[in-house]
């Protein structure tokens, strides 16, 4: 809010914002604007209307794609070649969709771009065309559009047209596509899902063929790469004499066998070592004792010494039988004793040749072993070497395997992409076939309608709010507090036609009883008299704490009617039966002169320099006794300024306040000269006129805040010139100023 401070030092003025919106302020534009408000929302309503009436309706057809990667995940060959789609993967085809590939393939297969340029050629140039060619040549275009002209702008519309959109979180994708035809929109709609299901089975059997030829190209280099690693396997085996079998090496199943026999031949010859040594103990004993003990397993199975021993036995066993029986000396015992010894040293002879024996298999046997170690040395030694080439053979093997692992990956490769060409699949598939849709799908008749008349509403509000900003004229009493921190002191309505008809030139509006000038006495009960009586008391109790005789009207600018408010208020104040006098301070245009006393050759400068007396220069009011000084002013004056601050102004003053109770001074405009700065050393207050619906806010304001003095003795402000019926749309239920309207009828129908 806009406010005057008069409380800060030296009473010095200080404006201040005006107030941010607040539900009553927009609930007050709101009823001061109704009619603006419903104005813009009909018209805007109207275009919607107009809008949905001229234009041509659009039907859209829709139809369903499914991308089931469970589908092609069963027909496949190539299995690295799909997988599962993610929330990605669906949106990247939902932009396929609605690629200009797919476009153009649809415009292609409807044949579009054909019907277009037919109808063209059917319909040819419109009149308006022609028209605005000929008129605006830079802005129609006039020559005949180009085939690639007509297809750019098919595709653009087709663009346009097409809607594709995926349905929630499933791996459904929505196509729908808007035409003035419902056929054709259906068509339309059917074949682009068609075209997507075409484009990506020729871009599946692209990438196939692309991944064989670079698969039969990868397969040649790995061929050659294989056999080149095989081939160096093989030297290098020639190289380090390694031969392999299935068993192994050659040099590791010798060593195994040369380590066997070896161990078979350390063996027998402890075994024949063995044999030999117990036959030397029997013959180092001197002969055989005859027990069994005593011989080794071979001797036993020999038949001589099986012999021998039967004999000697069976001949110990007579000598025992005859040497009991004949005594030992027995001739045939001796006999038999000699027999005995005999066939010993037969036994020990035997024994010593069978010593020989197992001593030259012993020998033998050493000469075998020594032999197999030897050569088990000899492999061992080579098996070292072999052991070194092989860490460098495996490396050569393990290439070869990892290119020939390579090679027939790729050719398993190669052949499934072969058949993947044969049989491409797809993983998308038509669920709802589109169908030619029974009812328009634009315009949208009544939310058009209902959205223009939202969109008015607000509008109108805009306007309406535009209009009171834009607007910056005090038009309600409220305002003048508002702005301008003062009273509003009422209303002044505007009079009628009848009653504000000018004064005919040369005669006084004091010579006639009716008339604007006496609207006070010709209708004392009206609105206006009631406001002016609201100024009178204002005036008697002052908010100043002072006597007020000396009241100055004043207003901002020129035509605000603050002459005629002067002439009332005097009027009014002579009529109640006070003394008063009307002064017309305006030495620039003094209007009340020429209104009330047309013909006076003298007046307030004769006055102010002591040419003329009080009775010489004033006119008395027969009707109402007002005396009236006018300003007679011979031509253009200066220093009116100097002249009302001047002492001998100040004299007449005093003078005319010991003879009579008020004294009304009609000044000139406060904006364009400074007369009224110069009288405020006289003026005990002022009244302020403004015009209602004229006067700028920005511009009083702006006038007080450069004449504080002025400011700080305004006994209020009047609305001059108000249209009542406007104002009752305007001003708020709940003031004071609303009330004033039974001022006129109060008490005289009673």
């Amino acid at each position: 809010m806009l406010r005057i401070d008069k409380s800060g030092p030296e009473n010095s003025l200080r404006i201040q914002n005006e107030s941010e919106l607040d539900l009553v302020y927009l609930l007050q534009v709101l009823r001061r604007q109704k009619w603006v408000i419903a104005t813009v929302a009909c018209a805007v309503v109207s275009l919607a209307a107009l809008y949905c009436f001229i234009v041509t309706p659009q039907y859209t057809a829709s139809a369903e794609l499914l991308i089931d990667t469970q589908q092609a995940r069963g027909l496949e060959v190539m299995p690295q070649l799909t997988g599962i789609m993610d929330s990605a993967g669906i949106d990247s085809q939902v932009q396929i969709l609605q690629s200009e590939r797919i476009a153009k393939a649809v415009i292609k297969e409807l044949k579009l771009v054909e019907a277009k340029k037919k109808a063209i050629e059917e319909n040819g140039s419109s009149i308006v065309q022609t028209v605005g060619g000929f008129l605006f040549p830079f802005l129609v275009r006039t020559t005949p559009l180009s085939d690639y002209e007509i297809e750019r702008a098919q595709v653009d519309d087709f663009v346009d047209r097409l809607k594709v959109k995926r349905v929630g979180m499933s791996y459904v994708i929505g196509i729908d596509f808007k035409a003035a035809d419902p056929v054709m929109a259906a068509d339309v709609a059917n074949q682009v899902a068609e075209a997507y299901i075409v484009d990506q089975l020729e871009a599946k059997y692209q990438a196939t063929r692309r991944a064989s030829v670079w698969l039969q190209d990868r397969i040649a280099e790995l061929r050659d790469q294989a056999l080149a690693a095989d081939r160096a396997v093989q030297d290098f085996k020639a190289r380090n004499n390694i031969i392999d079998t299935q068993r192994g090496l050659i040099s590791d199943q010798q060593m195994s066998e040369l380590n066997t026999q070896l161990i078979t031949a350390r063996t027998a010859v402890a075994e024949a070592q063995a044999r030999y040594e117990r036959v030397n103990n029997i013959i180092k004993q001197g002969g055989v004792t005859g027990t069994s003990d005593e011989v080794v397993s071979d001797v036993l199975n020999n038949d001589v010494i099986s012999r021998l021993r039967t004999q000697y036995l069976d001949a110990i066993k007579r000598e025992a039988d005859w040497s009991k029986r004949y005594g030992p000396d027995h001739i045939a015992v001796i006999n038999l004793n000699n027999e005995i010894r005999g066939l010993q040293r037969s036994l020990f002879t035997e024994l010593s040749r069978i010593a020989e024996t197992y001593k030259s298999d012993l020998e033998i046997a050493r000469a075998r072993e020594q032999s197999l170690t030897k050569s088990l040395e000899q492999l061992m030694a080579q098996a070292k070497l072999t052991g070194q080439a092989q860490v460098e053979l495996r490396e050569l093997e393990s290439n070869a395997q990892s290119y020939r692992a390579l090679y027939d990956n790729f050719l398993q490769r190669f052949m499934q992409a072969t058949q993947q060409q044969s049989f491409p699949v797809t993983e998308a598939r038509v669920i709802t076939d589109a169908s030619a849709p029974l009812k328009a799908s634009s315009p949208r008749t009544p939310l058009i309608v209902a959205g223009g008349l939202f969109a008015g509403l607000v509008l109108g509000f805009g306007v309406g709010m535009w209009r009171e900003r834009m607007n910056r004229t005090i038009r309600l009493p409220a305002d003048v507090e508002r702005y301008l921190g003062l009273e509003c002191l009422g209303v002044l309505p505007l009079l009628p036609s009848t009653v504000a008809t000018p004064v005919p030139a040369g005669q006084s509006a004091f010579d006639s009883s009716t008339g604007i000038m006496r609207q006070v006495t010709s209708d004392p009960f009206s609105r206006f008299s009631e406001t002016l009586r609201s100024v009178k008391v204002s005036a008697d109790v002052s908010i100043h704490g002072r006597s007020v005789k000396v009241i100055g009207i004043v207003s901002t600018l020129p035509k605000e009617g603050k002459s005629t408010v002067s002439a009332n208020f005097a009027q009014l104040i002579a009529h109640s039966g006070q003394r008063c006098v009307l002064i017309d301070g305006d030495l620039r245009n003094p209007t009340l002169t020429r209104r009330l006393a047309p013909s006076s050759t003298a007046g307030l400068l004769e006055l102010v320099f002591g040419k003329a007396s009080l009775e010489d220069v004033s006119i008395v009011d027969r009707m109402t006794g007002l005396r009236f000084i006018p300003a007679v002013v011979p031509g253009d004056i200066v220093h009116t300024n100097e002249i009302l601050a001047s002492e001998q102004m100040s004299a007449v003053l005093d003078e005319l306040k010991r003879d009579v109770d008020y004294i009304v001074i009609d000044f000139p405009p406060l904006a364009p000269v400074v007369d009224v700065l110069a009288s405020t050393h006289m003026v005990d207050g002022y009244v302020y006129v403004l015009d209602w619906g004229s006067s700028n806010r920005d511009l009083v304001a702006n006038t007080l805040q450069n004449a504080p003095k002025v400011y700080d003795k305004v006994l209020g402000c009047l609305l001059n010139k108000v249209d009542l019926k406007a104002m009752r749309s305007l001003e708020d239920y709940g003031s004071k100023y609303y009330y004033h309207k039974y001022y006129a009828s109060y008490g005289r129908n009673s």
